[in-house]
């Protein structure tokens, strides 16, 4: 009897923890929602408006209705480690992937209009980035239809901007 109550006393704050953890539901419109393809990504626009992940980069963005998101970055011109065991890449081959591939995922928010407000990155492939917090000081995403654009610019680093598409 006690080992099924405490049982129960672990599942009920386990469910408690879950539900404390998980973003709202946006209320309304969320013009962010949905998943995004990578067009460009582009690293100083005003300078020297460089390709960041090659000229035709490959990637994938979801904004979840729930507030969570995904975001993998990859340069599709990566070549290919020697060894079939990724453990086991040599240095240039580590470097290219840390190069040209990244990660992350997250929590968003999105204001009364619909419009992207802010986010958490919760893990990255970069670990500077986790834990970070973004506000549209920082970062922001503008929906025309089916096209995103999003500027990013961090202390320290140049602007990016990496357009997207509406997946269909």
């Amino acid at each position: 009897m006690l080992k099924s109550n405490s049982r129960q006393l672990a599942a009920m704050c386990l469910g408690a923890t879950i539900a404390m953890s998980t973003p709202a539901v946006a209320s309304g419109k969320n013009l962010v929602a949905g998943t995004w393809l990578m067009v460009s990504a582009k690293a100083d626009p005003d300078g020297e408006n460089r390709d960041l992940f090659s000229p035709n980069p490959s990637g994938l963005l979801i904004f979840t209705e729930d507030l969570h998101f995904s975001d993998v970055l990859v340069n599709p011109e990566v070549p290919s480690f020697a060894s079939s065991d990724r453990a086991m890449g040599t240095a240039a081959e580590n470097k290219a992937v840390v190069a040209g591939d990244l990660a992350l995922y997250g929590t968003y928010t999105v204001d009364e209009q619909g419009l992207f407000a802010s986010e958490r990155v919760i893990a990255s492939t970069f670990p500077n980035w986790t834990g970070l917090r973004r506000d549209t000081n920082r970062i922001t995403e503008t929906v025309d239809g089916d096209t995103m654009m999003e500027r990013l610019k961090d202390p320290g680093g140049p602007e990016i901007v990496i357009v997207w598409k509406r997946a269909r």
